[in-house]
């Protein structure tokens, strides 16, 4: 009887626990991926966060646009940003922004990049597009690297669509897929209050 007590204890204790999380898509359209290895059926599932809205993003954000990791996102603070022909953009709203992101980011929230945003144009002059209301010139802009709070995590995808639709080379974008949360969990130092 004792053991029965410990098997149904160990039960509810761990459907509290985050062990017990639920099930979650992994993309919108696929809740699980189901392979066969060495003739045994096997699946890839995902417990945690909800899809939509922390969907797993693709490696490549848009044709043309690099992907970096943060040893390449270093090299861009230590070389674009301090010869000042580079920006690190983080997407992500300025309260989240403000309680900690990577040291040298600059905080321009994803809806700020909308085509229907009317001061998207001050925007795009800010980041070095001359004439951005009628035929911009690119040639100053600034080579930006996008990114939001992580691997599921959209709005970063989303800014760099936005801004290739407003004429933004894609050569001049780069997309940092790994985010925020990806850079504090590698223990890289954040900074607060930019």
């Amino acid at each position: 009887m004792v053991s029965v007590r410990c098997v149904v204890s160990a039960a509810v204790i761990a459907a509290g626990s985050p062990l017990a999380a639920q099930t979650a898509a992994i993309t919108e359209g696929a809740s699980s991926f189901s392979f066969t290895m060495n003739g045994a059926e096997m699946t890839v599932s995902r417990s945690g966060p909800s899809c939509p809205s922390s969907c797993i993003q693709p490696m490549t954000a848009a044709a043309g646009v690099d992907t970096l990791g943060e040893l390449e996102v270093i090299g861009f603070l230590q070389n674009a940003v301090s010869n000042g022909s580079g920006l690190l953009v983080d997407v992500r709203m300025p309260g989240t922004f403000s309680s900690g992101s990577v040291p040298g980011a600059v905080n321009v929230p994803v809806a700020t990049f909308l085509p229907d945003n009317p001061y998207r144009s001050d925007l795009l002059s800010a980041l070095g597009v001359s004439t951005p209301d009628t035929s911009p010139g690119f040639g100053t802009a600034f080579t930006l690297v996008i990114f939001g709070n992580g691997p599921d995590d959209g709005t970063a995808r989303d800014a760099i669509q936005h801004l290739l639709g407003a004429g933004y080379p894609a050569s001049k974008v780069k997309y940092y897929r790994g985010g925020a949360s990806s850079w504090s969990a590698l223990g890289l130092n954040i900074s607060v209050g930019q």
